[in-house]
């Protein structure tokens, strides 16, 4: 599929929610062009390609090999062996349900000796129909818990990094015999790219350690954003704090616009993640000619776009190629709100500007919890108006600082009106985030 795709039809299909909008494009006054990354075939033989990837990792041992390794001490022991698999929470569509038994089936191991623990970073804790969605029947096979970032009681401290940060880690996967985890290799904002690390830190990271990870110099840094990874600080942290509890093995995928996987990326963590992030970059970049005074975006649809959080990512992939001024219309369903748990709603309603916001982010000593998204987005406002097309209440829709409408066509005549009434050119994002959007220099 080519990058930029010029429709031969009349409407295109934004990822919106899991039923998707369709969006005309003969708009009176607009010349559309619709950016969409590259959308690989699904794997034919996904489980086949997975014992393949696990057989021959990328820059480690075989896992079972590696499995054995690990596993000596509590055979020596004569106690049962404690394995960990660290998977994402109900905000990325991580096709757990497929990996974990295809894991669980390398491994050969009774089922009582595996906890799933979910990474939910700051986020809240997976309800059960939650997980029953993430992660199939395996729900009921293996313990399954929820990782509690304030929870001092379930986290050891496991050392401090460079810049000095402490590391402080989910005690059960310190203190597991063998640590593995899953990921989703995607653009991302601020690491270049999610999977790899990101599973740990922020994943299962004790709160401490995920504000050093999202203080305010390191989310303004401009090395740290979407596609870089060698030269990224965000990225290198992460590895950095990882190393010091490492899994001895990850199993990272890469997935096509209907979330089917494309590719799997299993072995060493650096060696594994970089393999994925190569092909990653291929399959998002998407190359614009120029940057747009109105850029339609999204969040790629369920299930990242079910909160306004989240959401922040879509708007600030369509900053990237906006005009100074311009207008970014976004969107995403937003049908479980700002979310209210964290400090997000808190820090957005405080009753100041939008500038002394960010500045107050800037000048703090302490980082707050859900800052750098406030700080994301404040960035993205101050470049262009925001318009979200949602589920929001009234209640939510009046903290997020933003405009919203239930007309977005009406949004986009609006605009061209307010041009005179010239042919406007509108740059669309039917992905958001999952298009690395590059304009000129």
């Amino acid at each position: 599929m080519d990058s930029i795709a010029h429709s031969t039809s009349n409407t295109v299909r934004l990822s919106y929610g899991e039923q998707g909008y369709l969006l005309p494009l003969d708009i009176a006054g607009i010349e559309p062009k619709v950016f969409l990354p590259a959308n690989p075939d699904a794997l034919i033989d996904a489980e086949n390609v997975f014992r393949k990837a696990v057989r021959n990792p990328v820059g480690a041992l075989p896992l079972v090999e590696v499995a054995a390794k690990a596993l000596e001490i509590p055979r020596l022991q004569g106690r049962p062996p404690k394995v960990v698999i660290v998977v994402a929470d109900h905000t990325r569509p991580v096709p757990d349900h497929l990996l974990l038994p295809w894991i669980a089936a390398e491994l050969g191991l009774p089922d009582e000796c595996v906890t799933i623990l979910i990474g939910t970073g700051t986020h809240r804790g997976s309800t059960p129909q939650e997980l029953r969605k993430m992660l199939g029947a395996t729900v009921e096979r293996f313990k399954v818990i929820n990782h509690n970032c304030q929870d001092t009681g379930s986290l050891s401290f496991v050392g401090t990094s460079s810049c000095g940060g402490p590391c402080w880690i989910n005690k059960l996967w310190v203190e597991a015999d063998l640590r593995l985890t899953t990921g989703f290799i995607e653009p991302h904002f601020y690491a270049g790219f999610s999977g790899g690390s990101k599973a740990l830190i922020p994943g299962i990271a004790g709160l401490e350690t995920v504000r050093h990870f999202h203080r305010a110099s390191l989310i303004e840094h401009p090395k740290a954003t979407w596609a870089r990874i060698f030269d990224n600080p965000l990225q290198k942290l992460t590895r950095e704090m990882a190393a010091l509890a490492p899994p001895h093995f990850i199993v990272n995928v890469t997935l096509n616009h209907s979330k089917a996987i494309s590719g799997i990326f299993a072995g060493d963590l650096t060696a594994a993640h970089n393999a994925g992030c190569e092909a990653a970059l291929k399959e998002a970049t998407v190359q614009v000619p120029r940057r747009y005074p109105i850029v339609i975006t999204t969040n790629s649809g369920f299930p990242l776009d079910q909160n306004f959080y989240q959401t922040v990512k879509g708007i600030s992939a369509a900053a990237r190629i906006v005009e100074k001024g311009g207008l970014i219309l976004v969107f995403s369903r937003c049908n479980q709100g700002l979310p209210l748990e964290g400090n997000f709603a808190e820090i957005l309603s405080e009753p100041i500007s939008n500038a002394e916001l960010q500045a107050k982010i800037l000048a703090a000593q302490v980082t707050r919890h859900d800052q750098w998204q406030v700080q994301t987005l404040m960035q993205c406002l101050e470049k262009a108006r925001v318009v979200l097309f949602s589920e929001l209440s009234p209640e939510d829709q009046a903290r997020t600082r933003t405009e919203h409408t239930k007309d977005p066509i009406r949004v986009i005549h609006d605009f061209v009106e307010a041009r005179g009434g010239s042919l406007v050119s509108v740059a669309i994002l039917p992905e958001g985030p999952l298009s690395i959007a590059c304009p000129p220099a």
